[in-house]
């Protein structure tokens, strides 16, 4: 049988740790108050406690394409979010963190009450083109908002009574897009502005006379409205400029088609170039309503020759809202009509159906030109008005996918 014994020398140690430990703790909190002067006690407090869960969820069920964020609170310490109209508990902040790192601060305004048990709708707000502008509400959008961008995002809860960080939750998103625009031009009604993706703005400029701005189409897509006599220019910068891949996507409602072989239904959308003379002419990109056709132009970066390509004839309707997708990647071009690819001839010319070619490889030409949406940068009677509406205007640095396009259509 074993001898059972104390050891009163190990029990000893234990106790002088810890107040070694105690000590050196109450000589910290001596040292604090020395230096500032008191002990904040919203440090001794512990953050607020908020169980609550992520997730993605369709818009509607009978659609695969429309999906937003949702966070639901499901139990924990009373509290409130920043912003809201009437809360009780302890303040919070809910920022947004999304995966091509954007750190959003949604509008709650929307919000009233208890928040626990409430699925809270987290979504961009469908009537601004600027994709930092986002939304938290209890109800579902009425209009489809815009993509959201596939990946991790994550909510962070900012306890602000105390101003720390209360709690992390993490979704990942896959039924968005790849990637937003680099920019999106857009008429305001006293000018024009360029919203980017990294969430700054700049702006443009009218001439003539700024479009009037609605937003009655169709998803509630804002559009400016042209006359044939106004338009909207971007200064030259590097937003603007594509070389290898890119993709343009915008909606036009043309008032008149007519014949694509008459110069006088020539109707410039959007372009990153300059005019002088039939062979003078520099063109980053350059996209035309030809008619009831389609027209994109540009130099090449390689040999500065002027390349354009057009859809046959009966692609667009007067009266009548057209989706249209460019797309640029690998040294070749598509252009889409209503989700639809069309056929397109090339040509090796700055005027419409002069020199036929087999499809040129398409290297775009940078250049220092401004950016007009509405009228060509150009002498007189190349400046090609439009004549009818024209929404946002989403220029991206990859080519769009089938997907891509199809999820972003607006019907109607």
């Amino acid at each position: 049988m074993k001898n059972l014994y104390t050891n009163s020398r190990g029990i000893s140690e234990m106790v002088s740790v810890i107040l070694i430990i105690f000590l050196v703790l109450i000589l910290a909190i001596i040292i604090y108050v020395m230096i500032f002067g008191s002990l904040d006690l919203k440090y001794m407090q512990k953050s607020v406690y908020i169980a609550g869960e992520m997730s993605t969820i369709p818009l509607d069920v009978s659609l695969d394409s429309d999906y937003i964020l949702t966070f639901m609170p499901k139990a924990g310490d009373p509290f409130y979010l920043i912003g809201q109209k009437r809360g009780n508990g302890t303040p919070v902040t809910m920022k947004v963190s999304s995966p091509d790192g954007r750190n959003l601060v949604p509008d709650t305004s929307g919000l009233t009450g208890v928040l626990y048990g409430k699925t809270l709708y987290i979504y961009q707000d469908p009537a601004s083109s600027n994709s930092c502008e986002y939304i938290v509400s209890d109800a579902k959008p009425l209009k489809i908002p815009p993509p959201m961008v596939n990946g991790i995002w994550k909510i962070q809860m900012i306890d602000e009574q105390i101003h720390i960080l209360a709690d992390t939750y993490t979704e990942t998103f896959t039924k968005g897009t790849t990637s937003l625009p680099v920019t999106i031009l857009s008429g305001t009604g006293t000018g024009g502005k360029s919203y980017r993706a990294d969430c700054s703005v700049t702006n443009g400029t009218c001439g003539g006379y700024c479009p009037l701005m609605y937003n009655t189409s169709p998803c509630n897509m804002t559009y400016s409205k042209f006359t044939g006599s106004n338009y909207l220019t971007f200064p030259n910068d590097p937003t603007l400029n594509y070389t290898g891949q890119m993709s343009i996507a915008v909606s036009i409602r043309p008032t008149t088609t007519g014949d694509s072989a008459n110069s006088g239904n020539w109707h410039q959308i959007i372009g990153k170039g300059v005019t002088v003379g039939v062979n003078d002419e520099n063109d980053n990109y350059q996209f035309f309503q030809m008619g009831d056709r389609l027209y994109f132009e540009w130099n090449d970066a390689i040999t500065g020759t002027h390349y354009h390509a057009m859809t046959p004839t009966g692609i667009i309707q007067a009266g009548q809202w057209n989706n249209l997708d460019v797309v640029v990647q690998n040294g070749h071009i598509a252009i889409y009509d209503n989700g639809v690819s069309q056929p397109l001839s090339y040509y090796q010319s700055n005027v419409p159906g002069v020199n036929p070619i087999a499809a040129p490889t398409v290297n775009l030409q940078n250049n220092n030109n401004s950016v007009t949406i509405g009228r060509q940068n150009g002498g007189a009677g190349n400046e090609f008005y439009f004549n009818g509406d024209i929404g946002s205007i989403s220029l991206y640095n990859r080519g769009l996918t089938p997907q891509d396009i199809t999820g972003q259509a607006c019907p109607g």
